[in-house]
């Protein structure tokens, strides 16, 4: 099934998991833990988003995510491109790190702020890398019962529970540790769209604000992907599809695919227009994940959705 565009916009609430490549670890040793975080503090001061919970996993990372100045791809892009980086030169390893494209779940955040949280920080639990939540060092739970780390709010999440911060922190502690034992809740990711948490009133929401922003649910054409690709990057259809190996040519081709998994279509369905194998589209696509193509990407993808609109 292709892939369904992401959808984005400003106070967007995402719960975020990004997975090791071929399941591999991504933490080696509690340092790495460590960097990671101070990345997420980095790019949180720099793209302004909100965190709510995150859990650090040997092979997988939880985020629980609000967005602010800058769209969840940005935010994403610049954390793993930048773990990715300090992981291959510590390990002396090439290549990608991280599991293809991170999944994110747009959620309702007034119906499954609580939920999310408690499920995130159970994780560990779960997983049988703590009997308790408490016990697991990598994980945001402890922010919410006393310790400061500079990278989680609670404020709102406390609130919920009481206005005194002592006694919200523990019937927060409460909610928690009454879930550690029940069997995981699978209904939380009843998905619809495979990316969208929330009930009809909270989908017709989501419409409402993506009518009068981008449109990526509706899927254009291949052909006018590939035009406005053209358009964009300033070179012909032609030299799209050609042998040419030319520098410009080949930016151009990365973002076409690039645009093309943005919009829900498979690499599979671009073997018979650019006439390339999979395993070269593949090359392709990964290479759109680079800063200079997601700009461009996006830019593609604001056009063609001022199309739909129109």
């Amino acid at each position: 099934m292709a892939r369904p565009p992401r959808i984005q916009f400003h106070g967007a609430f995402y719960h975020v998991i990004v997975r090791g490549n071929q399941k591999q670890a991504i933490f080696i040793d509690n340092n790495d833990r460590l960097k990671y975080l101070e990345f997420l503090s980095r790019y949180k001061k720099q793209h302004g988003f909100i965190l709510y919970a995150y859990t650090l996993m040997r092979n997988h990372v939880h985020l629980l995510i609000e967005t602010t100045k800058a769209p969840l791809a940005n935010v994403m892009q610049a954390i793993n491109q930048t773990y990715t980086g300090y992981f291959n030169r510590k390990y002396h390893k090439v290549g990608h790190l991280f599991q293809g494209r991170y999944k994110s779940y747009l959620c309702d955040k007034d119906a499954y702020l609580l939920s999310l949280i408690r499920y995130i920080h159970l994780n560990p639990v779960r997983a049988k890398s703590a009997k308790n939540p408490h016990e697991y060092t990598w994980s945001s739970h402890h922010v919410y019962l006393g310790k400061e780390d500079g990278l989680i709010e609670t404020d709102k999440v406390l609130r919920l529970f009481s206005e005194s911060p002592s006694y919200a922190q523990r019937l927060y502690k409460n909610f928690v540790e009454q879930a550690s034992g029940v069997e995981r809740d699978e209904s939380i990711y009843n998905a619809i769209n495979q990316q969208i948490i929330g009930d009809d009133r909270f989908i017709e929401k989501i419409e409402g604000i993506m009518e009068t922003l981008s449109k990526p649910l509706k899927r254009t054409s291949l052909n006018n992907v590939m035009s406005k690709v053209a358009d964009t990057v300033g070179i012909s259809e032609k030299d799209i599809m050609s042998r040419s190996r030319d520098r410009r040519v080949m930016f151009a081709r990365h973002v076409m695919t690039g645009v093309c998994r943005e919009v829900g279509y498979r690499l599979v369905d671009l073997v018979p227009l650019l006439r390339r194998d999979l395993s070269v589209l593949s090359r392709w696509s990964k290479a759109s994940e680079n800063n200079a193509e997601q700009r461009t990407v996006q830019k593609v993808l604001k056009h063609l959705n001022a199309r739909l609109q129109a």
